[in-house]
Formats: C-alpha cells, sequence, structure tokens
C-alpha cells in the first residue's frame, strides 16, 4: 500500500530572520529565510506569526517542527518564546503534530556529534540536497549566517523524519 508522504513545517524561529523549510516525503518544497530585522521590534512578532499562518495554510502540513525556545527575562528574546507559543496554539487549533527539538539533538542525528557547528550541519544537509549548496559560499559573513536559518530548519525537518519513521 503506498503511503501519502507526511508534509513537515519546520521553523528555525528568530525574530530577526525566520527559516523555514517544508518537506515532504524526501523532497524539499520549499525552504527560505524571512528577514524580520527590517521591521521595527514591536511589528517583528505579529509578522512571524502572520508568516506562520500562511505556511500552515499553503502547505497544510501534518507535523510542525520547531527549535526549542525557553522563558528568558530579556523582552526580545522572551518574544521568541511568545513565538513558539504562537505555533503551539495553531497546531492545536488545526489537528496539527507540534515537536520540538534542542539543537544539539537534531545536530547529533544528522552529523553524529551534538557540538557540530552550523556550518558542519550546513554542509551535511547540502550532500542530501545539491541544489542548497549555493547557500554555502557567500562573499559576506553576514550572509553565510543568514542562510544558516535556512539550513537549520531544514536540519529540523529532516531529524523530526528520521525521530517519526
Amino acid at each position: 500500500m503506498h503511503k501519502n508522504p507526511t508534509t513537515i513545517l519546520a521553523l528555525d524561529p528568530g525574530l530577526r530572520d525566520l527559516g523555514f523549510a517544508v518537506l515532504a516525503g524526501k523532497k524539499l518544497v520549499a525552504s527560505g529565510v524571512r528577514p524580520l530585522r527590517l521591521l521595527p521590534r514591536e511589528r517583528r512578532l505579529p509578522e512571524a506569526r502572520r508568516l506562520v499562518r500562511g505556511w500552515i495554510r499553503a502547505y497544510q502540513p501534518r507535523a510542525i517542527v520547531l527549535e526549542a525556545t525557553y522563558r528568558h527575562p530579556v523582552d526580545s528574546l522572551e518574544a521568541l518564546h511568545r513565538l513558539a507559543g504562537t505555533v503551539h496554539r495553531l497546531g492545536d487549533r488545526r489537528r496539527v503534530l507540534v515537536a520540538t527539538y534542542a539543537p544539539q539533538t537534531v545536530r547529533k542525528s544528522l552529523t553524529g556529534d551534538g557540538w557540530a557547528s552550523k556550518r558542519e550541519l550546513a554542509q551535511a544537509i547540502a550532500v542530501r540536497f545539491p541544489a542548497l549548496r549555493v547557500y554555502l559560499t557567500q562573499d559576506r559573513k553576514w550572509k553565510e549566517h543568514y542562510f544558516l536559518n535556512l539550513f537549520d530548519a531544514v536540519a529540523l525537518a529532516l531529524h523530526h523524519q528520521a525521530a517519526a519513521a
């Protein structure tokens, strides 16, 4: 019996740059980074929520995966935790599984080393998805850092897929 591939929406949450990836079976359907840093601080969280709602409507995932966040006394980091809470509530309303994973757990499953660098993780993912190799070599350090958010989101999706198998 042929099973429909499970669509996974993965988010590397950030209120400066929001990485996302959509994985359907073994196919990377969409991925990217949405820059939120260009918006005033008070508009970043509402814009991130709007983007997530749009991705859920567009891709209708069976699972939403995001990097674990924690409560924090610094307001900007607490806003990140509030974004994660929003994602959990959206998932609950739509009856979509929401899973969170620590970065070290994801890195360990994909590289064999929980303390691998973001760059090492990105290289491992580029082997699996050669079209992403273009994002590994950038002419500016900020661009490299920017695109690592995309690789983190793809890594979350791949880890969840392997953990759910």
